[in-house]
């Protein structure tokens, strides 16, 4: 049995969930041995909870070695975070000698870091999870201390499908360079991303740009079925809206009133013109634990529609698994998605969609799925505008929907090459190891 660890995840968001099974089902289909996946995530108690041993056997979620091992600033406390870098160096070089001394390894780690470590070491493969994290709109921190842990136990990380960059600042260039030289694979989800890359990366030509990993959950043989239906579909009366908080939408909160607004335009036109009844429902919520909960933006829209409107309109504020998720966008006409992950599993499932970015990899996807001209941006939509193109949707709604999914079938395929691209690496399995130094801890690591 391989053992395989992914890294980074969130699976409290149910989007970046989908990504860790997305993974899982390309792995799977990369090889007949049989794999065990170390999830390392950085709420394991809950998300452990949510993605139980029983439903998911393969799947062992744990706490991220980097958010424990190393220290943070965290107040504003000179003493203590002036002490950090040096107790840092410490755990790094703790990490350099691990194993050849069980009194200085139980001295620095505790009894479930030890535990993680371990995996690592005896990993097969470490996977650093897809989706938008990389980016300088975080810190990228502990994502750079977990890369460093990954060097020193001479593991090569393989970067899953990507939205990443651009690294403006010096010390992410600096620190990411060797990182992304030692992977033997980078895949990417956009040649936006691969251009981030140019200066940062030697051979480039192990980056991938190929479709967000979630498109590999696609439904084929339900997308076939209506594509091949010889009439329209028979409605449900109902569609999705799926809405998010979003801190850095031009204007800030104004915007935000704006987006909003906007979206108050839509769920109005939706049960006063198309005689549809509306549901909120989100990847984000339904998890206290967890920073984000969509369902607050949704109720704060709907708390101010007119009454005939809000008649009609319902918030479904629970968790939902990937699967659960897709099963019930199943029963909507279409989604009106803001999460670019409840945008793909709709259309995984035959649901059309109409898009509203807040990043670049929204955009994107709407090219390659044929919705660039109806796409709603969170940093200049209103509420005409956002009239205007849910009518232009719902009017050519048959004609949007066989353009989508047979674009669909395009973004399932090139989700699934990415099995032909890790196949020679699983074949590998722990051979993929560092053929250089680790990185150096420099002032700002960790």
């Amino acid at each position: 049995m391989k053992k395989i660890i992914v890294e980074n995840t969130v699976c409290l968001n149910t989007g970046d969930a989908a990504i860790l099974l997305a993974i899982r089902h390309i792995l799977k289909a990369a090889t007949d041995d049989q794999l065990q996946f170390h999830v390392f995530d950085s709420q394991p108690d809950v998300a452990a909870r949510l993605y139980p041993k029983r439903d998911y056997p393969d799947i062992d979620i744990r706490r991220l070695p980097s958010e424990t091992v190393f220290k943070y600033p965290y107040d504003d406390n000179p003493l203590k975070n002036f002490a950090k870098p040096i107790y840092n160096r410490l755990v790094h070089s703790a990490l350099r000698h691990y194993g050849q001394s069980r009194a200085l390894d139980e001295t620095m780690f505790s009894d479930d870091e030890r535990s993680s470590l371990d995996l690592y070491r005896q990993a097969d493969m470490v996977i650093t999870t897809g989706g938008t994290y990389l980016v300088e709109t975080y810190n990228l921190e502990k994502r750079l201390n977990q890369f460093r842990i990954n060097a020193v136990f001479g593991k090569k990380t393989v970067f899953f499908t990507q939205s990443l960059g651009p690294f403006d600042k010096a010390y992410n260039r600096r620190e990411l360079k060797p990182v992304l030289d030692r992977s033997p694979l980078i895949l990417l989800r956009d040649e936006r991303s691969r251009r981030h890359l140019k200066g940062l990366v030697e051979d480039i030509g192990k980056c991938h740009v190929v479709a967000d990993s979630v498109f590999a959950l696609a439904d084929r043989q339900k997308i076939e079925g209506i594509l091949a239906a010889a009439k329209p579909l028979e409605t449900t009366g109902r569609v999705g809206i799926s809405v998010r908080h979003w801190n850095y939408v031009r204007g800030g909160e104004g915007g935000m009133d704006r987006y909003r607004e906007s979206i108050r335009r839509i769920a109005t036109d939706l049960v006063r013109n198309h005689g549809k009844k509306v549901t909120f429902v989100s990847t984000c919520q339904g998890v206290p634990e967890y920073a984000h909960d969509d369902s607050k933006t949704a109720r704060a829209i709907v708390a101010e529609l007119d009454t005939d409107v809000a008649a009609h309109v319902s918030v479904d504020g629970a968790f939902h698994t990937p699967e659960q998720l897709m099963q019930l966008v199943k029963g909507f006409d279409f989604v009106i998605a803001t999460r670019m992950h409840m945008m793909i599993m709709s259309l995984c499932v035959g649901t059309p969609v109409l898009p509203i970015a807040y990043e670049f990899k929204t955009r994107e996807l709407a090219k390659r799925v044929g919705l660039a001209d109806l796409l709603l941006d969170i940093d200049t939509i209103t509420p005409d505008e956002a009239a205007d193109k849910l009518a232009a949707f719902a009017t050519a709604l048959d004609v949007r929907r066989r353009t989508t999914l047979n674009a669909v079938f395009e973004e399932h395929a090139s989700a699934m090459s990415a099995a032909d691209l890790i196949r020679p690496l699983l074949a590998q399995g722990s051979a993929l190891a560092a053929d250089d130094h680790a990185p150096r801890i420099t002032e700002g690591a960790a």
